[in-house]
């Protein structure tokens, strides 16, 4: 047993620079991919530290309490980062206090994140939302991320948003901190937008973009030098050792190579996750600590990654165990059987049905059928690489007076055709992902070429200050609509009316034609989806709360909103008639109408900078929350993770069939055939299946983004102008697949008797 596990030593350090170059390149790919699975998880450990430190400081709020301690925590925005400001008001020295805060600041001051306290000296968007002092900075264990844009800012106790005497939230009383985590208020999400929280997202997309293409690319790097490995094992059981003390040879040649690759990329991710902290990712940043991996982490990894190795390499070589001298021949392999193409026939044609008029199929039925047809395509396609690369070469070889190098390469695929395939079925699946990734993206983004969804210029202003409302009337860019309303009983039935001036009705709302508003008059309120009011009624009781008697409107108004909002309300008081003065009106509702971006980010200042606490509730263009931003950012990740491994995975493949074939290229080269010629074939070997490869993907991309538009029932192009640039990549990608298959072939050119002789 010990001569055996002593030879499989031997063998992992390889025999003469063929034999090293292989064992390099197979322990480089082990290291590789642990540091990717390890960076992975390390942001699953992100986002499980950031969502801890979100939990701690959020305030435990109790409705009425007697509480003096009052918060509301806002969000606005500076650019598209997220800014939170947090009004507080009645704090004492035994207040409780949130992680990373010494102390509460007083009216006018401000407690500010560093980051924060940063960008107000630099940037005036953010030194005019904050006009108060500076009294100190929120700690790391305050903080999600080192660039977090947080501040407490001091309000006056009587202040009506946080509990005063007019009290508008009466939510905000804080007994503690540690409760689940809460929306601020005017944030467009549910949960926090802070935090990049942990949950199937995330263990979907590592398994997508990092665990399948590792796979992968160790499953390649355990094969490299198959044909040799296999005709070594072969020779040992012709030699009489038995097939288990063959395969045990084998474990410990692949396990050893497979550790010191683990260890290696282990010992790399360790001496940098120190150094991380300044590091980003899209938005994301992180403390240095979050990144650290506990050791019960680490070794599920590498032994997992051996463990991997180790079964594909025994799986493999088992027709050398069990049929050694057909393989010391090398015989041709099984012509690539027809019922390869069955599954990407089927694919392709459920995604089809799916998008068709005929489908007898709910909305929520054909997006499960579709996605379905989806999976199994992307499945499909190594499945069908060999079919595809031996059918190109039968029809190459027909080709009447082809050179004799592309006779060469298509002799070549005819006898081993899930050879060359295997080199590229990664790239080819990780374009498909790339493709259908980027669509996904622009699916659940804000991507307006795919979604109906418009930004909306309207915003309502949350507040009580009346000066608050005529400052915002000054900013160049923006209006402002405001009404308020007036208890009523019409015919006995309680409802609100509405007090407005005509020009704020008609910048929120249109009529039918031939209506028109007159201030000083009083109308009966109609709209698309009805009211209480369908007409004129001279006759009908209207009376307000406090019993003035409202003479009945002797017009109607039809309303029909410019902005996606509505009113049920039965009649409209202008604030010019004569009645309105005896009513006694509630408090009025100010909207804000933004030109552009830049007209609500002066809004904001001025909000911000008058009324800490009050805020815009509208969309303001910030990236928080699982959004576009977010998504896209793991996207790219999640690609480029898939990209750099399947163009590993194809490039150590490459390097190494070109090492391993001159072998048998010395047989060619010692008859005299040019290296030229030799150079030519051996692409050629390489380049018909990747073409078959790269193109089978692009087309069932193109396939499945035709039938994605007439699910959507959005127009072709603006799909495929998501598609081009990943078709343009394919390209790309098939010109570096050249190179990487010429390159290794003209340089491992230097062919002699010698190599007869070697293994």
């Amino acid at each position: 047993m010990t001569r055996w596990l002593w030879l499989g030593v031997v063998l992992s350090v390889g025999s003469g620079r063929t034999g090293l170059l292989r064992t390099v390149l197979m322990a480089s790919g082990a290291a590789i991919g642990v540091f990717m699975v390890l960076a992975g998880l390390a942001g699953a450990t992100v986002a499980a530290s950031q969502r801890e430190r979100a939990l701690a400081r959020t305030p435990a709020q109790v409705e009425n309490s007697a509480a003096e301690l009052r918060m509301l925590e806002v969000e606005d925005g500076i650019g598209p980062r997220v800014l939170r400001r947090t009004a507080v008001a009645g704090a004492t020295a035994g207040s409780p206090r949130p992680p990373g805060l010494d102390a509460y600041p007083d009216p006018g001051e401000l407690v500010v994140s560093p980051a924060l306290a940063d960008l107000i000296r630099v940037d005036p968007r953010a030194a005019d939302r904050f006009p108060q002092r500076i009294v100190g900075l929120i700690g790391p264990s305050g903080l999600v991320a080192p660039d977090e844009l947080r501040a407490y800012v001091g309000v006056p106790a009587g202040d009506p948003m946080l509990g005063g005497d007019e009290t508008f939230f009466r939510d905000n009383a804080v007994v503690g901190f540690g409760r689940p985590l809460a929306s601020a208020h005017g944030s467009a999400y549910d949960t926090s937008p802070d935090v990049f929280t942990p949950g199937r997202w995330a263990a979907a997309a590592f398994a997508l973009f990092v665990l399948v293409p590792f796979g992968t690319f160790l499953a390649t790097c355990a094969r490299l030098s198959a044909t040799t490995r296999d005709r070594r094992i072969a020779a040992l059981r012709l030699l009489g050792v038995s097939a288990r003390q063959a395969t045990l040879v084998n474990v410990v040649e692949t396990g050893v190579v497979a550790t010191a690759g683990g260890v290696l990329g282990t010992a790399v991710f360790t001496v940098l996750a120190p150094l991380s902290q300044g590091w980003r990712i899209g938005r994301l940043h992180w403390y240095a600590a979050d990144i650290a991996l506990p050791l019960g982490w680490i070794a599920p990894v590498l032994a997992g990654t051996v463990l991997f190795a180790v079964l594909v390499g025994v799986i493999a070589t088992r027709p050398a165990r069990s049929g050694p001298l057909a393989v010391r021949r090398g015989g041709p392999a099984r012509r690539p059987a027809g019922w390869r193409l069955l599954p990407l026939v089927c694919g392709l044609g459920t995604v089809v049905f799916a998008a068709t008029d005929a489908a007898p199929l709910n909305p929520s039925g054909r997006g499960v059928v579709f996605i379905s047809g989806l999976l199994v395509t992307g499945l499909s396609l190594p499945l069908v690489l060999p079919l595809l690369a031996y059918w190109a070469a039968v029809a190459v070889g027909r080709i009447p007076n082809v050179p004799v190098w592309l006779e060469l390469a298509t002799a070549r695929i005819r006898h081993t055709p899930g050879v060359a395939p295997r080199l590229v079925a990664s790239l080819a699946v990780t374009l498909f992902v790339i493709g259908m990734g980027s669509l996904g993206a622009a699916l659940f983004t804000n991507d307006r070429g795919l979604s109906n969804d418009r930004h909306s210029p309207l915003y309502q202003v949350i507040g009580r200050d009346p000066a608050l409302v005529a400052a915002l009337r000054g900013i160049p860019g923006t209006a402002i609509s405001q009404y308020g309303t007036v208890q009523v009983s019409v015919d006995g039935r309680g409802d609100a009316a509405l007090v407005a001036d005509c020009a704020d009705i008609t910048a929120l709302h249109t009529f039918d034609a031939g209506q028109s508003c007159v201030d000083g008059e009083t109308y009966w309120l109609t709209s698309p989806a009805g009211s209480a009011a369908p007409g004129p009624r001279p006759g009908t009781d209207v009376t307000a709360e406090n019993g003035v008697h409202i003479p009945a409107p002797r017009h109607t108004l039809n309303l029909m909103s410019r902005y996606e909002i509505g009113h049920d309300n039965p009649l409209l008081i202008t604030r010019q008639s004569p009645i309105a003065a005896d009513l006694p009106i509630r408090p009025q509702l100010a909207w804000l109408i933004a030109a552009d971006r830049d007209s609500v980010d002066r809004a904001a200042r001025v909000v911000a900078a008058r009324a800490p606490a009050a805020f815009l509730s509208g969309d303001l263009g910030v990236h928080s929350g699982l959004d576009s931003d977010l998504l896209l950012t793991l996207l790219v990740t999640g690609l480029s993770i898939s990209l750099v491994l399947g163009m590993g995975s194809f490039a150590a493949a490459a390097v190494d069939r070109a090492v391993e074939r001159r072998r048998d290229n010395a047989t060619l080269a010692v008859v005299g055939v040019r290296p030229a010629v030799i150079t030519s074939g051996e692409t050629g070997f390489g380049v018909l299946p990747l073409v078959a490869g790269v193109g089978t993907a692009c087309a069932a991309t193109i396939v499945v983004g035709a039938s994605l538009a007439t699910v959507l029932d959005i127009p072709t192009g603006a799909v495929f102008d998501r598609i081009a640039p990943i078709l343009l990549l394919g390209v790309g990608a098939t010109a570096v697949g050249l190179l990487l298959i010429a390159v290794p072939a003209w340089l491992t050119q230097r062919i002699t008797a010698e190599h007869l002789r070697r293994p």
